[in-house]
């Protein structure tokens, strides 16, 4: 073998090992982008879903929110009859009181 053949050689060795390693990167990089691909269409879903639910609790808490205005609306208009009530409750017992402490002497 003469130093022509060992730079030939050397030289298809290489071309040999460069084409190995480029189809590995290549091989590499295919697995790479899939993997992406797959946690991009994971997240974009999870992103989907939490549009879904924070739209399904803005729902809840305008709801709730009316519910307590009316529940506030609601204690407000009776509470004049409540105070009426008690007033009347608290007459009766005041005459009932007097009543017994002028049969009592």
């Amino acid at each position: 073998m003469d130093a022509l053949d060992i730079i030939g050689w050397s030289f298809v060795a290489a071309v040999t090992a460069w084409g190995m390693t480029l189809s590995w990167a290549k091989l590499v990089l295919a697995r790479s982008r899939t993997v992406m691909e797959e946690e991009i269409h994971y997240w974009r879903a999870e992103a989907v879903s939490a549009r879904e639910l924070t739209a399904q609790l803005k729902h809840e808490i305008a709801t709730w929110t009316r519910g307590c205005q009316q529940g506030r609306e609601d204690v407000i208009a009776i509470m004049p009859l409540l105070i009426a009530t008690q007033e009347r409750l608290s007459g009766t017992r005041l005459t009932e009181m007097a009543l017994a402490e002028m049969t009592e002497v």
